[in-house]
């Protein structure tokens, strides 16, 4: 028994709203999707690192003077600060890429989310 995608799913298979913009046999799709991707990963780790870095802001002034929670908190902010550091530096990057391959400084890192 063959397994083709019309055997495990049947004939009439209809892909979801949005995927449509990745098919094709254009290798332009599969640039979009790791685009879109690594723009999600980027602007989420930005997202996270600013969390934690506000928790951690909260922990340090909340310490009363414990030293242990004291180097705690601060060591969570210097790896909250890192970790913008690494993605303002990875979007500056994606921006000088951009601007080198597609004459765009935007092509990689601005967001394109297709839906309904």
């Amino acid at each position: 028994m063959a397994l083709d995608p019309a055997t495990l799913f049947g004939q009439n298979f209809e892909p979801p709203q949005g995927v449509e913009a990745y098919g094709g046999e254009d290798p332009a799709n599969l640039i979009k999707l790791v685009s879109n991707f690594f723009r999600f990963a980027i602007f989420a780790s930005i997202i996270v690192a600013a969390i934690n870095f506000l928790v951690s802001a909260v922990e340090y002034i909340g310490s009363a003077g414990n030293p242990e929670t004291v180097k705690k908190a601060a060591s969570r902010i210097w790896i909250s600060i890192l970790g913008l550091a690494v993605a303002a530096s990875s979007l500056a990057l994606a921006g000088l890429i951009g601007k080198l391959l597609f004459g765009d400084a935007t092509a990689l890192i601005s967001p394109i989310i297709y839906g309904p």
